[in-house]
């Protein structure tokens, strides 16, 4: 056990699983697969050598769980909807635990954020009939091409008008996560963990400015929480008591960075409840900064607030980066275990250099890390990367 960071290296229990240190890996979008959502040999080596580099859970980028309901977000996202993507998914689950570390593969569905150029000419769903004002990540942007190496023109891609799903719909949409978590199992994987943060579709219901409905899907913070709670409850009957499940939450989106929820910790409070006795094992925070909650009355942490309302254990991302940061939100109590995102993209082995203690010159965030990350030779050739030829809409 780490003398200057005990709590961060001592072991953690969450529902059925238990992980060795209170590191997970956040998920982090990279847009790598084959063009079919199959995962790559890039995509192996990418977790094999952040598993090897001493973190206790790796939560993979969000990963869509079903070809029905337009369920795909990005064009190059896995996939975890046939077949060929547990095969593919098998070998980095594999990997990973072959380097020391478990791994639950996040499932999502990304409602009306989704690329238009990945629904097949059908509009995207949401909880209700509205539309995005933003546009699809890193497009429109020179440097972006640049690290992609695409060439001509890369136009902005915005969202279209998205319709809102049925309750019959909801139930389908519930029964593909379920599906794509039995797949998930199928590959290895030591659980799953269902996005509902960061504006995708479980955002959209719980986040009431998007969710207009009036029927038992809408209207209060334990109806816009109910379609996650049916995601877990499905979840659960598809994969038994012996995996992890996962649920995230946050206030911000895509395409709404300065979200809020309204009534701030009251609105946290009343959505902790509505999900204590839900199927899910743990919650996972996310926010750019986990102590700035966007509510001047009440400064409690937002995933304080979430533990103590839902009594479960809240994983928590933002605004941590060394090691110092990550014990202060453990010891805190607004952690139980912490998600590092971009400095494990720069450094993977952030917890290797965490634990010896010795001050370390880390890297500023660059994008460069998300498409050329150090790779392992012994899964792949560096610069390995896919060319999706991605189409203008």
């Amino acid at each position: 056990m780490s003398e200057a960071f005990p709590t961060l290296f001592s072991p953690i229990k969450l529902g059925p699983l238990t992980v060795h240190n209170r590191i997970a890996m956040a998920p982090l979008t990279r847009q790598m697969a084959d063009a079919d959502g199959t995962p790559t040999d890039e995509m192996v080596a990418y977790y094999a050598r952040r598993a090897r580099g001493g973190l206790g859970l790796i939560v993979t980028e969000g990963t869509y769980e079903q070809d029905a309901f337009q369920s795909k977000a990005y064009l190059s996202q896995p996939g975890i909807a046939n077949a060929a993507h547990v095969a593919g998914w098998r070998r980095v689950c594999d990997a990973v635990h072959d380097n020391g570390a478990k791994i639950i593969i996040q499932l999502m569905h990304g409602g009306r954020v989704s690329d238009p150029r990945v629904l097949g000419g059908q509009p995207p769903v949401s909880a209700s009939a509205t539309q995005s004002g933003g546009w699809t990540l890193y497009t429109d942007n020179d440097y972006e091409k640049g690290i992609r190496n695409i060439k001509g023109d890369w136009p902005k891609v915005t969202f279209p008008p998205a319709r809102a799903l049925t309750v019959e719909e909801i139930h389908a949409v519930a029964d593909g996560f379920a599906e794509g978590a039995r797949r998930a199992v199928e590959a290895g994987a030591d659980g799953v963990e269902v996005h509902g943060a960061n504006g995708y579709l479980l955002w959209q219901f719980i986040t009431p400015k998007t969710n207009l409905r009036t029927d038992q899907f809408g209207g209060s913070p334990e109806n816009n929480v109910r379609f996650a709670r049916l995601v877990g409850e499905k979840i659960r009957a598809a994969i038994g008591p012996d995996k992890l499940i996962v649920l995230r939450l946050s206030q911000d989106g895509v395409d709404d960075f300065t979200g809020a929820w309204p009534g701030g910790t009251a609105y946290a409070e009343a959505v902790g409840k509505a999900l204590s006795d839900s199927a899910f094992d743990a919650l996972h925070w996310a926010s750019f900064n986990y102590r700035d909650n966007r509510f001047a009355d009440d400064p409690t942490p937002m995933p304080t607030v979430l533990k103590r309302a839902s009594g479960k254990p809240v994983i928590t991302n933002g605004g941590i980066e060394d090691g110092p940061q990550a014990e202060a939100a453990l010891v805190s109590g607004a952690a139980d275990m912490v998600a590092i995102g971009r400095p494990i993209f720069a450094h993977p082995d952030w917890a290797y250099i965490v634990r010896s203690g010795a001050p370390y010159p880390w890297l500023p965030f660059d994008r460069k890390y998300v498409i050329q990350p150090p790779l392992d030779y012994g899964h792949a050739y560096p610069m390995g990367l896919v060319d999706p030829e991605w189409p203008v809409p």
